[in-house]
């Protein structure tokens, strides 16, 4: 009788640790992007999104436009990706509401937030909101409905609809969820459209408390127990 054979298993492959030298020219294509997309953030608003050319951007940091493209193959993928870093920074900034168990609690803590949000970020916010661009849709951002702000509140708004919290006549997600997001957007930008200027005719109130108490104010006209 022969012999059996054992069959002696392949070793697997053992992934090979970057070099020094990787991770160092990793580090800075990183940080060459970061550089590029905040310097077109601060372009695209204060210049116009139309009026800045790559060839600009490029001459705002010290790049040549080749540099620039070895990045991004054009201005509408530069933007694509401030779009994706600068809406999914405010949706992870209103995901961290989401530990409030009650969805009306949790309303109030996202409009609040958003103002903070604006506050602390008015280069960003300012980005998304107050410049004239192109919209990218889903198939030029890819970005995870989890990480999408807006659809964070319309599931808190549906949650409390769906448990007979708001008025019979108020049953539309979209418009209510429209609705908070209208009534704190307002505050933000009155706040930050005057600039870093005090504004020259209203003596603004603080933007956070203004935001608590216009959340109360329109949810106690659509709630069925505003109590």
């Amino acid at each position: 009788m022969s012999p059996m054979r054992r069959k002696v298993r392949a070793p697997g492959r053992v992934a090979k640790t970057p070099s020094s030298s990787r991770l160092r020219r990793d580090r800075e294509k990183a940080a060459t992007r970061a550089l590029i997309l905040e310097a077109a953030r601060e372009l695209f608003t204060r210049e116009g999104y139309a009026e800045t050319s790559m060839r600009r951007l490029a001459d705002a940091i010290g790049y040549t436009a080749t540099a620039i493209y070895h990045h991004f193959k054009d201005k509408d993928a530069l933007l694509n990706e401030l779009c994706l870093n600068d809406f999914r920074a405010l949706g992870e900034a209103l995901r961290h509401m989401q530990q409030v168990p009650d969805p009306i609690a949790r309303i109030r803590a996202m409009g609040v937030n958003y103002v903070r949000f604006a506050m602390e970020h008015p280069q960003q916010f300012r980005f998304m909101f107050f410049v004239e661009r192109p919209i990218p849709g889903p198939d030029e951002v890819k970005m995870d409905p989890a990480e999408d702000g807006y659809l964070f509140l319309m599931a808190a708004v549906t949650e409390a609809l769906a448990a007979g919290r708001f008025k019979p006549e108020y049953q539309d997600p979209e418009q209510l969820s429209q609705i908070m997001w209208a009534t704190v957007h307002g505050v933000a930008s009155i706040h930050l459209s005057k600039g870093k200027q005090d504004h020259p005719w209203i003596d603004l109130r603080d933007p956070i408390e203004t935001a608590r108490v216009a959340c109360d104010t329109v949810l106690r006209g659509l709630l069925r127990n505003p109590d």
